[in-house]
């Protein structure tokens, strides 16, 4: 049986290999919509703004990317038509993006596709091992947020 320290790397080997699995399976399902997984990400994030719109130093935020990238991405929305872009009235230098009707509509037809994929993923899958899995996720990403790693020399 390998050691603890060799489990821990097949898990974030396994991890990493699954989001990317996840990615790649979005990419080709949103692909039907015109939109690939991070468009999806950045309509998401747009929507969590609510009806008065997001920042895009708040989409950045939650996409986890620079306010460039994200306004890069939010210009690649608008000229697709699936958001628009307003004067912010608490910043006259800033703006609020909002999804438009077809946006809205697009991220409804995305999120029902992401679930049915995902649902297909697990197909076939016992119902006890996908919670546990859940678990040891969950608990995994707890310990590494609770853990300062430093650098060992």
């Amino acid at each position: 049986m390998p050691d603890r320290s060799e489990l821990a790397l097949q898990l974030t080997d396994a991890i990493a290999a699954a989001r990317g699995a996840v990615e790649r399976a979005g990419d080709r399902a949103f692909r039907a919509y015109g939109l690939s997984h991070r468009a999806h990400a950045a309509l998401s994030a747009v929507d969590q703004g609510g009806p008065d719109g997001a920042r895009p130093k708040e989409i950045a935020d939650l996409l986890q990317v620079s306010r460039a990238a994200a306004t890069t991405f939010v210009q690649r929305l608008e000229a697709k038509g699936l958001v628009e872009t307003t004067p912010d009235p608490e910043d006259d230098r800033g703006v609020r993006v909002t999804l438009t009707r077809r946006g809205v509509e697009m991220l409804l037809r995305a999120g029902q596709l992401e679930r049915r994929l995902a649902a297909r993923a697990i197909e076939g899958l016992p119902a006890a091992s996908i919670s546990r899995t859940i678990r040891l996720l969950q608990d995994f990403r707890s310990r590494l947020a609770e853990k300062l790693i430093g650098v060992l020399r």
